[in-house]
């Protein structure tokens, strides 16, 4: 699993987001004036972490429609999807599907 917070260290300069994975840890950092949406949250792994995005992504290198991901503990297919929006305090989560037998 993989989470994440949205915080804002010094105000009118940058919202930060601080990725957590086992114990590896990621900031990112988006423009305060930029509207930050979970697609952008999600590829900003890809340069970290590319092996954990390509597990989150189908063949053609797009991330999968049935990727678990949620803001504030609500899925974003209730949401808007990729295109949801984050502000600072917000909280997304990421949880990779098992599958097995």
């Amino acid at each position: 699993m993989l989470w994440g917070r949205l915080f804002s260290p010094n105000p009118f300069k940058s919202l930060r987001l601080r990725l957590s994975h086992g114990s590896k840890e990621l900031c990112s950092e988006f423009p305060e004036e930029q509207e930050v949406r979970v697609a952008q949250v999600l590829h900003s792994v890809r340069s970290r972490y590319p092996d954990i995005f390509q597990q989150w992504c189908d063949k053609e290198g797009h991330i999968r429609k049935s990727l678990p991901v949620f803001v504030n503990g609500v899925h974003i297919r209730y949401l808007q999807g990729m295109d949801t929006e984050l502000k600072e305090g917000d909280e997304v989560y990421v949880i990779p599907l098992i599958a097995g037998g």
